[in-house]
């Protein structure tokens, strides 16, 4: 690994200095001399605020540094710099842009073209029918399908990308070393095995802040050509996710919902606002982006395509778990943990198992239902 990842990971730690600092010092300074500079060099430039200063002439962090680069090594984890011809291309309109990415994966981050789709966590069970036909709709414009691996719309999105063939990019608040929910671990896993991506601007071992899940959404908002809304309420992730996505000049659709849907109130906002296009299909969408329909697969869809294959032999924990789902009606997760004494992560990756071979669906609630 090249010797200057020690100091571009050592940036990100500097106290007081922000990714639009931190590209600002780089337009002056080389990424290995800023670490070198005496104190009357980095003072002329006028570019650091009195605490970022004294970070970076006393940082002393550097087994911090290095215990992130093992972490990245052990885990086939490429760090991204903002310098990078590997970087997202996409990212670098955008002032706020990470300096620092961290990507396990094979999905192309500059693909041709990228979509997001993002909504509420709790989605009903009409957001989720919307999602699979749109997705549906847009497999054969082959874009990469782009979301935030929480729960609700996010996850059947990504489940969705999935069964369509499409690459799919789950871009994460935290670091690579906790795949946040702990219930879609299974997800991810499969995610990675359809080279598909895990991205995240997180060092390991950051976990639990705040800030850390709108730090995500701009880079979900800015990531790709277009945002669509599938559930919001008025307030929530998916709108900070959207207002950015204006902001960053990229295109916003919303769903449209009756006035009285609570879950629907956010998507009308942005409509009535003029922050969203209303649209009811996904070729709808594509016809506004101008996309044509591809005539190639990508490698990243049919390596995906072939995981949605219904299995011919299922394990006798599956087996078992679907004879239980179809034999109860829209039984919950917590329902069938006690009925199969199944451990969390093993159930998750069963039922992950049944719904990619097209044997249940997944509903609102963390219910399940038999196909």
């Amino acid at each position: 690994m090249e010797a200057s990842i020690r100091s571009q990971i050592a940036l990100t730690l500097l106290r007081g200095l922000g990714p639009v600092q931190a590209k600002a010092l780089l337009t002056h300074f080389d990424i290995e001399e800023l670490f070198q500079a005496d104190s009357t060099t980095l003072r002329q430039s006028d570019l650091l605020s009195a605490q970022a200063l004294d970070s970076l002439l006393h940082f002393s962090d550097w087994d911090r540094v290095d215990e992130e680069i093992r972490f990245i090594e052990r885990n086939q984890i490429r760090p991204l710099f903002i310098t990078d011809d590997a970087y997202p291309r996409r990212l670098l309109t955008c002032q706020d842009a990470p300096v620092l990415l961290y990507y396990k994966g094979k999905a192309d981050l500059n693909a041709k073209r990228m979509i997001a789709v993002v909504g509420t966590r709790g989605s009903t069970r009409q957001g989720v029918r919307f999602t699979e036909e749109i997705i549906s709709q847009l497999a054969p414009y082959s874009p990469s399908v782009v979301s935030g691996l929480a729960m609700g719309i996010d996850t059947v999105a990504h489940k969705c990308a999935l069964q369509n063939g499409l690459a799919t990019l789950a871009v994460l608040p935290m670091g690579l070393d906790d795949v946040y929910p702990a219930i879609n671990r299974p997800l991810a896993r499969e995610i990675l095995r359809a080279q598909g991506g895990l991205l995240t601007e997180s060092m390991q071992k950051n976990k639990g802040d705040a800030f850390l899940f709108p730090r995500r959404n701009r880079i979900v908002a800015a990531l790709c050509d277009a945002v669509v809304v599938i559930e919001s309420g008025l307030k929530g992730g998916s709108l900070i996710t959207a207002r950015l996505a204006a902001d960053y000049q990229r295109e916003v659709f919303a769903l449209p919902g009756r006035p009285s849907d609570v879950k629907s109130q956010g998507c009308n906002a942005l409509i009535k606002q003029h922050r969203a296009a209303l649209f009811e299909s996904g070729d709808e969408i594509a016809a506004h982006m101008g996309w044509e329909r591809s005539t190639l697969v990508s490698p990243e869809r049919t390596s995906a395509a072939r995981i949605k294959k219904p299995p011919t032999v299922l394990t006798a924990a599956e087996a078992t778990l679907l004879h239980h789902i179809n034999s109860s009606e829209s039984p919950s997760i917590d329902q069938l943990k006690a009925w199969t004494e199944t451990k969390p992560q093993d159930l998750a990756a069963a039922l992950i198992n049944l719904e990619l071979g097209g044997l249940i669906v997944s509903l609102p609630g963390n219910r399940y239902q038999s196909v």
